[in-house]
């Protein structure tokens, strides 16, 4: 890719003889890169059976982060594209980029995709050109971007002309879009969702906004959208289903509650049942099973439209997953009919030591058999409560996932959230008031999680722990037919806590195996600790610890007790009490036995959890130097001057690292 500094010395010398500065220049530069040069920074990738493969059928694996109501300048973009590259990050989800984000998003007057100035299908052009900016810069460093259908999408009164129908019906319409445009956000957020499954105009706005960008050409780039490999995938709408915003007593304005009640009178009627009553309280079971079948339908036609819009507009196969986050299993079944890729999301206890049940067994109801699987929003859990009880432990969240979701055989962990618009964000694109606090929604700011980021990405990406030598399929049978909240989002034929950190899982939809019901793992708790079939992953919830093993990574993460962890080679930690998060890793692709070039990260903590420097830590196992080669540490985070080269010492057993404030370093075995 030719660079923004080399067209600054060969093209614009007279700019800079001007006495313009580098910035200013680099922002007229930066509107002239155009053109096929973007084709080579983005490697096309396709689906085979549950991965998604590059032109070599190699897995590609996916290391993300949200950016919500993201839209910065181009400054902002380039050390934020750089900033993602180096935590190792080849995935974007743009996240509410057409929510009216003006409290989130202060560099631009709008603060969404679109207008909202009469209607809400109209592009917004500088929105547009700060969002084709950034991604351009995202794509030269070979970060993806998973995209949506509906971004946090609102209606307008005005979009009332993008079908034509009666005076009388068109006022109607938009009487009932300004009505639940006067409704708290809460109150309106899922009915919103849910227009276009049930009202025309809406779901012809929908099918709008994809034509509109994906035939959007990036001019940074010279591809449109829907030519792009870089929009790596696409959902329809985020954390949604229609039986469960119905089960959740969500009403509509009267003009579109009468829409859904004439379908579901309509469809009560064609299965012989003349009396269809409340949708939201059927009187008998049998209208409870026509209910289940009837939002589904609405979910699989709608699911279907999108998909053939998006087939229509595109110039190549985009993967489509109808929505996130477990809603039911008669939804997880549609999905498992239809969709190309799953998604969940999991805010949970990042300490999963705590007890045999973890985050992980929860969220892995979405990963179905034979398809890619992501967690598309993943953190600690939500609630001030939560985070502060939490806080100290998170480190130990992206080692669970980093290596749990490598044995369960899943393709992308995208963090939640690097940011939510630029309230945070200093001018050159990082955070403007870093911090080693936790930071739920502004990632960027937590320097703490951003340690582990580039060690715990390239353990992932890698597959530097194994799958899961004996995974299992669970079965599930229909009909799926649910009263209520809780027979709702409640799965059917769940494993038992603890197995999840011993064997991979998928779920299945269809006939279930005779033996399935016996199965140890749907009856018996597994005995502590709990091994992987792998035999590199240990979770010992008696002493609050988690390890792991392999030929080219390991980690410690959990409570520093005295005694020397479960299943490590490499590494030995101090023997003072507290918490402690250090993963190790190898930079030169060869074993650690071999390799001449680690990197490590770590987080320690005291008794008290709070956070000390420069406890003692060895690193053993390593080659040992030759005549005339030496150990040497560059501390690439920490709170002394980089510059500096602090001695690592050689010992018989092993390297002792030098004992000052340090969160990364490499360790480079060099010749003298």
């Amino acid at each position: 890719m030719i660079s923004v500094r080399w067209m600054l010395a060969v093209l614009f010398p007279a700019c800079l003889q001007l006495g313009y500065t580098e910035v200013a220049v680099e922002e007229a530069a930066a509107q002239t890169l155009v053109g096929p040069v973007a084709e080579a920074d983005i490697e096309p990738l396709t689906i085979q059976g549950a991965h998604f493969v590059n032109a070599d059928d190699e897995v590609v694996r996916f290391w993300g982060v949200n950016l919500c109501s993201v839209y910065p300048t181009k400054q902002q973009a380039e050390g934020l594209a750089a900033e993602l590259s180096d935590r190792q990050i080849n995935l974007v989800r743009p996240h509410h980029m057409l929510r009216n984000s003006k409290d989130w998003v202060h560099g631009i007057p709008g603060g969404a995709m679109v207008t909202y100035k009469e209607t809400s299908r109209e592009l917004d052009a500088e929105a547009m050109d700060r969002f084709d900016y950034l991604n351009a810069r995202l794509r030269e460093k070979g970060i993806y971007l998973a995209m949506s259908t509906h971004f946090t999408r609102n209606f307008m009164p005005g979009d009332v002309g993008i079908m034509k129908t009666t005076p009388e019906d068109e006022a109607a319409w938009s009487e009932g879009i300004k009505e639940l445009r006067s409704w708290h956000w809460k109150k309106s957020f899922s009915p919103i969702k849910m227009l276009p499954v049930i009202d025309e105009r809406c779901a012809l706005l929908s099918e709008e906004f994809i034509v509109n960008v994906l035939n959007h050409e990036n001019p940074y780039t010279g591809l449109s959208y829907g030519e792009d490999p870089q929009v790596l995938t696409m959902e329809v709408i985020n954390e949604f289903s229609s039986e469960y915003t119905i089960i959740c007593h969500n009403k509509f304005p009267e003009y579109f509650q009468n829409k859904l009640t004439e379908k579901w009178e309509s469809f009560c009627r064609d299965a012989g049942v003349e009396e269809a009553g409340d949708i939201y309280k059927p009187a008998t079971q049998e209208l409870i099973a026509l209910r289940a079948q009837f939002l589904r339908k609405l979910d699989e036609d709608y699911f279907l439209r999108m998909q053939a819009t998006l087939n229509k507009v595109a110039e190549r196969e985009i993967p489509l997953t109808f929505s996130n986050l477990f809603r039911s299993d008669n939804a997880a079944d549609m999905h498992f009919q239809h969709s190309d890729w799953m998604e969940n999301h999991s805010y949970t206890d990042p300490l999963i030591t705590r007890k045999k049940d973890d985050g992980l067994r929860s969220v892995s109801r979405h990963a179905l058999a034979g398809k890619p699987f992501f967690i598309g929003e993943l953190n600690q859990a939500e609630g001030g409560g939560n985070i502060e009880k939490q806080k100290p432990y998170r480190t130990m969240l992206p080692v669970a996932m980093a290596s749990y979701g490598l044995l369960h055989d899943w393709d992308g962990l995208v963090w939640f959230a690097w940011s939510h618009g630029d309230t945070h964000m200093g001018p050159d694109g990082k955070a403007a008031a870093p911090d080693r606090d936790s930071h739920l929604g502004t990632m960027m700011q937590d320097m703490q999680m951003q340690d582990h980021l580039r060690s715990l990405g390239i353990v992932f990406r890698e597959g530097y722990f194994q799958k899961s030598v004996a995974p299992k399929t669970i079965w599930v049978e229909g009909p799926f037919v649910a009263p209520e909240y809780h027979s709702l989002v409640r799965a059917r034929n769940q494993i038992e806590p603890g197995w999840q950190n011993i064997h991979g899982f998928r779920r299945a939809y269809g006939p279930e195996p005779e033996d399935q019901s016996a199965a140890p793992w749907m009856n018996d708790l597994p005995r502590n600790p709990l091994v992987s079939d792998t035999k590199e992953l240990i979770k010992d919830v008696a002493r609050d610890q988690l390890t792991g093993s392999s030929t080219h990574a390991e980690f410690f993460s959990g409570t520093r007790d005295g005694n020397p962890p479960a299943g490590l080679k490499h590494l030995t930690l101090s023997e003072s009490k507290g918490f402690e998060t250090v993963v190790l890793v190898s930079l030169d692709k060869k074993p650690l036995s071999e390799s001449r070039h680690v990197l490590l990260s770590r987080t320690t903590l005291d008794g008290e959890r709070m956070e000390v420097p420069g406890l003692a830590l060895k690193v053993q196992q390593l080659p040992v130097p030759a005549e005339g080669e030496q150990w040497v540490m560059k501390i690439t985070r920490g709170d002394i001057d980089p510059d500096l080269v602090p001695e690592v010492m050689t010992l018989e057993e092993g390297l002792q690292l030098p004992q000052v404030s340090w969160h990364e370093c490499e360790i480079e075995l060099k010749s003298f």
